[in-house]
């Protein structure tokens, strides 16, 4: 049976203390720490662009750009048990997801900051090697600067 040991002062599995990370959303960052025993594990950017194609009969492919396209980010997560068994960040990422619904936001990855509005939220959980929840909240990105 595997085991997991988190110290969360740094140095542990993912060698940064939570909130010294890649990603920065804001609610769900409410949830990391001590407080929701949770940490990001992956983020993925996806950008898109809106284009028009023209298929033409002399078999060349014409388009037309019209601008930045519907993007999306994806953050995921661990929700770690507490002592008792219990996975004290469900209830506060449930709180973060009410709190970002309809709503523009910013979220940062890296030095790069997208305007966004979340369109799911999933939470998985398990019971072995121990119980957690892995989280994942998916954004649609709506404007950027890139």
């Amino acid at each position: 049976m595997g085991a997991v040991f988190v110290s969360l002062k740094g140095g542990d599995i993912f060698k940064n203390t939570p909130g010294s990370h890649l990603i920065k959303v804001p609610k769900i960052d409410n949830i990391l720490g001590k407080s929701g025993l949770a940490l990001y594990t992956q983020v993925s950017v996806q950008l898109a662009e809106t284009l028009q194609y023209f298929l033409t009969f002399d078999d060349v492919i014409k388009f037309i750009h019209f601008g930045k396209g519907l993007g999306n980010i994806t953050a995921e997560g661990i929700l770690f048990s507490d002592c008792t068994g219990d996975i004290p960040g469900l209830p506060q990422f449930f709180q973060a997801f009410s709190g970002l619904r309809g709503k523009k936001e910013t979220i940062s990855v890296g030095d790069t900051a997208f305007t966004v509005v979340i369109s799911s939220a999933s939470i998985t959980a398990i019971g072995e090697p121990d119980t957690m929840a892995y989280f994942q909240a998916v954004f649609s990105i709506v404007d950027h600067q890139l």
